[in-house]
């Protein structure tokens, strides 16, 4: 009997612990828009003029992706 409480008590607590990491380590992916879709939508300005964004590919640089922007001595040399 005394094995039956403590696979049920294991039980319980894995089941209590994906509960909590589900919720306090929950990660959030933050993602942009979507260029299929902005390439088809019309912006208008406040003067009426008619835009249409143009996706282009971006590739950071290495020394701006390594942490280096959180240093407050960095400069950049490209500016």
């Amino acid at each position: 009997m005394e094995i039956i409480i403590n696979i049920i008590t294991i039980i319980i607590g894995f089941i209590i612990g994906i509960i909590f990491g589900f919720f306090l380590f929950k990660e959030y992916i933050y993602k942009g828009l979507d260029s299929n879709i902005v390439v088809h939508q019309t912006h208008i300005d406040m003067d009426g003029k008619k835009y249409k964004w143009v996706p282009q590919i971006c590739i950071c640089p290495i020394n701006l992706s390594m942490g280096k922007l959180s240093d407050p001595n960095y400069i950049d040399p490209n500016h």
